[in-house]
């Protein structure tokens, strides 16, 4: 990876943003590496005051929280955008650890929190660049033209980023796969703009059995964390729950990894404070039956983690949960009620709208590239051929 220590001047440079500052000077990137984490963290702070609304994920919380818990395992550096001297936007560049393409180990660059092994992954949707829209265009086109310089990467990878933001970019000219993903969302905005209860918003059957489900359960209790304390005892009954379920289900469980729980730990203690970050419980006579964590960004609710007591019968805690949260996030005035990417039946029939996100990867021409390709091609036609025959012998 391309990378440049500062010096003095360049430090000094970093204090130099004004909000203010209006200049028609074209956009230049310079890219430094670790040993500059203090003062490029400092910059991402003052950078901010810049933005009237900052993405949860690009933020310097989230940003600092994640370097203070990877930094040993992954390596990274950081991309700052300026126009004539004044840096006007920053990005974390990651290099993956331990990624794969098919069976092929790829070395990987990353933008923004990603690139971690799979059991470690803080799994960022809703990615994004601390870099105003109308910069982020030539933002991509100075950083591929910087890393193009360079030989030692494989893939470039954007994970997790909206993918109306991603087609601004014009990335068309490059070898360029995307796979978009829906994300599953309540329109809470909506149902309070035309006055209507929650409940309304899904659909018959679902509306059916919330109604059987509540009446069933009886008298529940709900809990939003309104401080540290109050957080950390939710976070650790959502930890409980959700690694008993998946345990059971002979899987480890997210939270088997030390890295991940402590890095969601320190979360707690910033995000909680800002109002950034919601956690929620639902108990029965005292027993906790569903835990949900939710993040903040932009007023959108995204439900990041759950967990959620074994089901009785044909009841479902973990429906009773969500639907309570987002009753809870509708009264505090959010907007939307994000599941995040994936396309469950569960999401599917608790959300009333769908937006796209985007993981989409820049490969370099790679002999290994080529090979995977042509084995991918003889696997489908394989496929095709078998299914021909399959259907001719029927």
């Amino acid at each position: 990876m391309t990378t440049i220590h500062c010096n003095n001047q360049q430090s000094d440079n970093f204090s130099n943003i004004s909000s203010n500052a209006v200049t028609t000077e074209p956009l230049t990137i310079k890219v430094y590496d670790q040993s500059q984490t203090d003062d490029c963290l400092q910059m991402w702070k003052m950078l901010e005051t810049q933005f009237a609304d900052v993405p949860l994920m690009c933020s310097h919380a989230w940003t600092s929280t994640w370097i203070e818990h990877y930094q040993d395992l992954m390596p990274y550096s950081f991309v700052v955008a300026s126009k004539g001297n004044i840096p006007c936007g920053i990005c974390l560049l990651t290099e993956g650890v331990d990624q794969h393409d098919g069976p092929l180990s790829v070395k990987t660059l990353h933008l923004g929190t990603a690139g971690e092994p799979t059991a470690d992954s803080v799994c960022v949707e809703y990615n994004t660049l601390l870099v105003k829209p109308e910069d982020q265009h030539s933002f991509i086109a100075a950083l591929l033209d910087d890393l193009s310089q360079n030989d030692t990467w494989d893939s470039l990878l954007f994970d997790g980023f909206a993918s109306e933001e991603l087609e601004t970019w014009d990335l068309s000219q490059q070898d360029i796969s995307i796979r978009k993903i829906e994300s599953h969302y309540f329109d809470l905005k909506q149902i309070r703009d035309e006055e209507r209860d929650v409940i309304s918003g899904f659909g018959y059957s679902t509306r059916k059995n919330l109604r059987k489900n509540m009446k069933s359960y009886g008298n529940l209790t709900t809990e939003w964390a309104e401080n540290i304390e109050q957080a950390e005892s939710i976070f650790n009954d959502l930890v409980s729950l959700h690694q008993t379920r998946w345990q059971k289900e002979g899987l480890p469980g997210s939270y088997a990894s030390d890295r991940f729980t402590n890095f969601h730990n320190a979360l707690i203690q910033k995000l909680i404070p800002t109002g950034q970050m919601g956690l929620f419980r639902v108990k029965i006579e005292g027993q906790v039956i569903g835990c949900v964590q939710v993040l903040i960004d932009r007023n959108r609710v995204l439900c990041y983690q759950g967990g959620s007591a074994e089901y009785k019968g044909k009841l479902s805690p973990g429906v009773i949960s969500d639907y309570l949260c987002i009753e809870e996030c509708f009264k505090r005035g959010f907007d939307a009620y994000d599941f995040l990417a994936g396309n469950s039946h569960h999401k599917q029939k608790m959300s009333t709208h769908h937006s796209d996100l985007s993981w989409a990867q820049i490969r370099r021409p790679r002999w290994k590239f080529t090979a995977l390709n042509a084995l991918r091609k003889i696997k489908q036609m394989m496929t095709q051929i078998k299914t021909v025959k399959h259907e001719s012998e029927s």
